[in-house]
Formats: structure tokens, C-alpha cells, sequence
């Protein structure tokens, strides 16, 4: 018996080693120690560093070291191509590293220099097929770096290279892809323009309204449609209407927003979503700037000259979410409540308006209002889960008047 156990324990063992050879060669590393020598050693070896952040209540980083390091062509070709590296995000070692390359979600899967250089990040599970083309695709831009770098000093780029220098400096240097794009697009030919990896490049860095690649795709839109489809005409008008809401909000430019909203926006928007469309832009604009008098109004106007009387409940509804989500204040929940109201003019018996009215008037502390919305949503409530939504409310409108919430 003793000699069977023996040899089952060394089965088993044996079993064990195997699965453990069967994975990527991973460092797992929980001091700076290592860390660094993990890098001194990629700089040595003059190779590139694979990490895996991950956590231990992570279901999808259990999943990668199941389904995918123990893929045998991914165990190959990340062995012999990269330093691999894991460190567990919630330890004292991996938060301060966590937050070093803007790490917040799991897993999250780097590829980096060996000067601690992000080149690419990947949040969540891929499967085996994606991972590898994803290190290989990393692996191919960095063994071109140095040529390309080389030939852009010396000025013998072509455009195709530019191009590619721009996509790799993308992601390892955002600034010296931007300038270098910046010079790119001052020396284009009007030919240029319709090159689909010219338009790529536009929609990223040189989307301004009063600039010579904005102002040619627009004026030339039928033959940019003619030459690639409606799509990537709308793909770049949407990518310059985003870009400069943006700076409009950043910079408060009032007569920029007006271009997005006459100018921009039919350029991409059916007729018949313009007014919505408009709409959103300005709403988006007031609030981020904090402009609310001008968003109430914007509001409103909406309401009352773009909507039929059956749109009217839902409108206040999905405004009233946002405004407690997003812009909480004694001031707007009471502008919700002027929203509710008329909506409930429409359709009183709606349980949905009046569970809402009655949090919303608890939110400014009219408690004998809000209780009154909320019996009255019990009457027209269907079902144990709208019940449910109710008790929880009424014990939210309770606390508030004790002053607990």
C-alpha cells in the first residue's frame, strides 16, 4: 500500500510539473527587485516585455491562464519573442504599477519596451488567434522602428512610410506622432486627400473646420464618395464634428459650436434626426460648461417645438436620469420637476413618472410631495418587482428626512 501511494503521489506530482511546463514562462513579480531585472534583462536580450495584470477575483484572468498561455503556438512564440511578466494588481507592489501605466480594468495585457515604454495595451480576455497577432503585429512594428526613424532623419521617407512611422509613433509617443502628422499633411498633394490611409490620418489629427484638409473633403464630397462609399465620407465628418466639440466645450467657443450645429452636422446626419442631433450637441455643450440656464432653455425648446405629445414622457424621463447621474443640484432637480410635471399631464397613470417625480421631490426635500407621487405610482404599479422599486424608495425618502442619505 505504502509502495501504491508512493508512486500515485508521484503521478500526480508528475502530472503537476507538467501542466506548470505547459504555459507561457512567466515571471510573476511582487518587488521592484525583480521588476527591474526583468527589464535590465528584455534591454539585454534586446527584446520586448509581455505583462499580464491581473487580480485574484478575476474570472477572465483565470481564463487566459487556462485557454490561452497554455496554447502551444502562443507558449512558442511568446517564450522566444518577449520577457513575460505578471504581477497582481491589488498587492502592494502591483497597485503603484497598476497606476504607473493607467491600469483600471482586468485583466490587462502590455506590451512595452525595455525602458518600461508602453507600445500596446489590451484590456480583457482575447482568445489565442487574437493574442498572437496582437504580439506578432508588436513584435513587426518594433523591428521596423529603427529603419523607418532612420530614413525620416535622413528625409527619404515615402508617403506609404510616413504613414507607418505616424501609426507606430501612435501608440509609443502621441505628441511626436501628432507633429510629425501635423508636417505630413502640410506637404499633401489635393490627390493625397483621397487616399483612405490620408483620411485615416486626418480624422485623428487634422480635423480643424478652417484647415485645408477639412475644407477639401467637403467641398469635394461627391467625388470622395464616388471614389470610397458614403461610409468614409461620414466616418471622417463624424471624427471632425467630435474633435471640435471638444475644443468648442474646452475653449467655450460659442462660434464654433454654432459651425458644428449649421455646418457639420448635415454633413453626416439624416434630415430628420437633424433637430435632435442639434439638439444634443448644445445640451452636451451647456452642461459640460456648466451653463445650465442655456441647457434648461435648450431643453425646453426641444420639448415644446420637436416633440409630439407621446415622445414628451419619455424625453423628461431620460433628461431626469441624466440630469441626478450627472449634474446634481437643488437647482436641477427642481428643473426636472417642471419636466415631470408636464409629462404627467400626458400620461398621469405612468408608473415610471411618478416613482421618479416622488425621488426627485424627495431630493429637494419636499417629502410630503414626494410620498403623495409615490402612493400614487403604488396604485398604478404592476407587478412584485415595481412594488419592490417602491418600498426601496419610500425607505430612500425616509432617510432623507431623517437625514441619513
Amino acid at each position: 500500500m505504502k509502495v501504491k501511494l508512493i508512486g500515485l503521489l508521484l503521478l500526480v506530482c508528475g502530472g503537476l510539473l507538467a501542466k506548470q511546463d505547459n504555459t507561457i514562462d512567466f515571471i510573476e513579480v511582487d518587488n521592484n527587485t525583480d521588476w527591474k531585472a526583468a527589464f535590465e534583462q528584455a534591454k539585454t536580450e534586446n527584446k520586448l516585455v509581455f505583462i499580464d495584470v491581473f487580480t485574484d477575483w478575476c474570472t477572465y484572468c483565470k481564463q487566459l491562464d487556462e485557454e490561452v498561455y497554455t496554447d502551444e503556438s502562443i507558449i512558442a512564440y511568446f517564450n522566444e519573442n518577449f520577457i513575460n511578466l505578471k504581477f497582481n494588481a491589488e498587492t502592494e507592489f502591483g497597485l503603484p504599477k497598476a497606476q504607473q501605466f493607467n491600469i483600471s480594468s482586468f485583466p490587462t495585457l502590455l506590451f512595452t519596451t525595455g525602458e518600461q515604454q508602453p507600445l500596446h495595451k489590451i484590456e480583457g480576455f482575447v482568445p489565442a488567434t487574437s493574442l498572437s497577432a496582437y504580439g506578432s503585429e508588436v513584435q513587426r512594428m518594433w523591428t521596423i522602428l529603427p529603419d523607418l526613424e532612420a530614413k525620416y532623419e535622413l528625409g527619404t521617407l515615402s508617403k506609404d512610410e510616413t504613414l507607418e512611422l505616424i501609426s507606430i509613433l501612435e501608440i509609443k509617443d502621441a505628441n511626436e506622432a501628432r507633429d510629425l502628422a501635423k508636417k505630413h499633411v502640410d506637404g499633401l498633394s489635393n490627390e493625397d486627400y483621397l487616399n483612405l490611409e490620408t483620411i485615416w490620418l486626418l480624422s485623428k489629427y487634422q480635423n480643424q473646420l478652417n484647415g485645408k484638409p477639412f475644407q477639401y473633403i467637403k467641398s469635394n464630397k461627391q467625388l470622395l464618395i464616388e471614389t470610397h462609399g458614403i461610409n468614409e465620407y461620414t466616418d471622417y465628418m463624424s471624427a471632425a464634428y467630435n474633435d471640435n466639440l471638444q475644443l468648442a466645450i474646452k475653449y467655450g467657443d460659442a462660434d464654433l459650436l454654432s459651425k458644428l450645429v449649421m455646418e457639420v452636422l448635415p454633413e453626416f446626419i439624416d434630415n430628420d434626426q437633424l433637430p435632435k442631433a442639434r439638439y444634443m450637441t448644445k445640451a452636451i455643450y451647456f452642461a459640460q460648461r456648466a451653463e445650465f440656464d442655456s441647457y434648461k432653455m435648450e431643453v425646453n425648446a426641444f420639448m415644446n417645438n420637436h416633440l409630439a405629445s407621446v415622445e414628451k414622457p419619455s424625453f423628461a424621463l431620460s433628461t431626469t436620469y441624466e440630469i441626478i447621474e450627472n449634474y446634481p443640484s437643488d437647482d436641477m432637480y427642481q428643473f426636472t420637476t417642471s419636466l415631470l410635471s408636464q409629462a404627467l399631464v400626458i400620461d398621469e397613470e405612468n408608473f415610471e413618472l411618478n416613482s421618479i417625480m416622488g425621488y426627485t421631490k424627495g431630493l429637494i426635500g419636499d417629502y410630503k410631495a414626494a410620498n403623495t407621487f409615490l402612493n400614487k405610482a403604488k396604485t398604478v404599479a404592476k407587478g412584485p418587482e415595481e412594488l419592490e422599486l417602491l418600498d426601496s424608495l419610500l425607505e430612500a425618502i425616509k432617510m432623507m428626512r431623517e437625514g441619513q442619505y
